[in-house]
């Protein structure tokens, strides 16, 4: 009796795993490739409350290359590694890719101050996180 219990459990869950399978070959399409180069590209923005509008104009400098050259000021942070230790933003795309991500300062820095706390972090995946309390919350910007 007990065989026969272990057997049918093996049974269903060979069932279960072969439904996974399926499911996902036909939700991905069957495709191995990587994604189109356009999906990964940086999407327009749209407003997300609680970002400022000088957030999105500086992600319109990064997309674009120019940032933070385009502050004219010095001391102005952009474009470092931020390695999301913390685990806060995703780690891995929906299909498993790993996802690094770069920090860079909304706001041009201040001559005789310090940084301010408004960040922005881009994804690999062409995400974009905003933080105006230094990486404690994040906004998705898109």
């Amino acid at each position: 009796m007990r065989r026969r219990g272990l057997a049918a459990l093996r049974a269903a869950a060979t069932a279960v795993v072969a439904l996974i399978v399926v499911l996902l070959v036909a939700f991905h399409g069957g495709s191995h490739s990587a994604p189109a180069a356009s999906a990964l590209a940086p999407r327009a923005a749209t407003t997300a409350p609680g970002v400022p509008a000088q957030a999105y104009t500086t992600l319109r400098l990064i997309d674009a290359g120019d940032w933070p050259a385009a502050a004219h000021a010095p001391g102005t942070k952009g474009g470092d590694t931020w390695r999301n230790s913390g685990g806060d933003l995703p780690r891995k795309t929906s299909a498993g890719v790993a996802i690094s991500y770069r920090e860079w300062d909304v706001n041009a820095k201040q001559r005789g101050r310090t940084r301010d706390a408004e960040r922005i972090v881009t994804g690999s995946d062409g995400s974009a996180w905003y933080t105006g309390d230094h990486y404690r919350t994040f906004t998705r910007m898109r």
